[in-house]
């Protein structure tokens, strides 16, 4: 006798993204950005392929008086990067970095994806997390812009 199969549970992911009209080339914001994460973290703690920002680079650094771990599993310059954060009270974060052609200029995404646990732990890290991301952002566009 054959059992009915359990049905499929759906999990609720928390998405988040932000975006932003750079007005300089792909290539620039691209790098723009891959500057600023090795300054605002201090380095790399291990160089990806390709050296430095590729697939299994890893960052360390502190958020929220969290320290957390950081590390590309997907790396296609100058186009789409993303990594996993581990360290933080959530079952899933994985972040995405997009930058498109768009005119002159280029169109900059980024997006989280994230697993929450219960309890309050996790309901701050995710609001930490998204106003950094927000913020480191902005940073990226205006700093991209004054570059050019």
């Amino acid at each position: 006798m054959t059992r009915p199969a359990a049905p499929y549970l759906k999990k609720d992911y928390l998405t988040f993204v932000v975006e932003h009209q750079i007005a300089a080339p792909r290539a620039q914001a691209w790098q723009t950005m891959l500057d600023l994460m090795v300054a605002g973290t201090g380095g790399y703690t291990q160089k990806g392929h390709p050296a430095p920002h590729g697939l299994g680079a890893t960052f360390d650094f502190s958020l929220g008086g969290l320290d957390l771990h950081e590390e590309v599993i997907s790396f296609e310059p100058p186009w789409r990067r993303v990594y996993q954060l581990t360290g933080a009270p959530v079952a899933l974060y994985e972040g995405t970095t997009v930058f498109t052609d768009h005119g002159e200029g280029c169109l900059f995404a980024w997006s989280l994806l994230i697993d929450p646990l219960p309890g309050e732990a996790s309901e701050q890290f995710v609001a930490t997390a998204q106003k950094f991301i927000a913020k480191f952002s902005d940073h990226i566009k205006t700093s991209t812009e004054t570059r050019s």
